[in-house]
């Protein structure tokens, strides 16, 4: 799907999540966010930690919001709660929608450490981390760099919906946004 980036306000899904050490679940977090910073949605949803639910989770906290309006969803990571592989290829194929997985970091020794701690489903997360392609180094113009895998879109437009919605620093501000309030809800559920 193409994104028009010329209008002043595309908007983007942004999910996080956040969950404590001692939870076998993770909060996650989406929100709506235009890109003249304009918060207009919010939900939240839950996945296992170290389980393989996490893309049925964002699926559906996408659907939850009945929208036709957003037109990219970018996500913290593809790889959360403890192992979890977002399948960011069936979430581009389901909703026609550009996918945007960002990370500070490109992460390494994948295939032992889902070896060594998921010995019985770690064929299939491996499966699904190499489908969603090769981690990308794309340079913000806040002088900042991330890795992403991208799916439904060209790097060079992902950087351009990238530098719109980064005000600082690497991370865009929906992620930022979403990372925060998925950490409110953790941190008031054990207040």
């Amino acid at each position: 799907m193409k994104v028009h980036l010329e209008k002043n306000a595309i908007r983007a899904m942004g999910v996080a999540e956040c969950y404590l050490p001692i939870s076998n679940k993770s909060t996650l977090c989406s929100v709506i966010m235009r890109s003249d910073l304009v918060i207009d949605g919010c939900n939240y949803g839950v996945s296992t930690v170290g389980g393989d639910d996490i893309t049925n989770s964002i699926s559906l906290m996408h659907k939850q919001f009945c929208r036709n309006d957003i037109n990219v969803i970018l996500i913290l990571g593809s790889i959360m709660s403890s192992y979890n592989v977002v399948d960011i290829n069936y979430l581009f194929n389901s909703f026609n929608l550009p996918i945007i997985s960002v990370s500070l970091n490109s992460p390494k020794n994948l295939e032992n450490n889902f070896k060594r701690k998921y010995p019985n489903s770690w064929k299939n997360k491996l499966l699904i981390n190499s489908k969603n392609g090769d981690n990308l180094k794309i340079n913000l113009a806040t002088k900042y760099s991330i890795h992403a895998q991208i799916c439904g879109t060209s790097k060079t437009e992902a950087q351009r919906i990238l530098n719109k919605f980064t005000l600082q620093g690497s991370i865009p501000e929906p992620l930022r946004i979403a990372k925060l309030f998925a950490r409110a809800k953790v941190m008031k559920s054990v207040s």
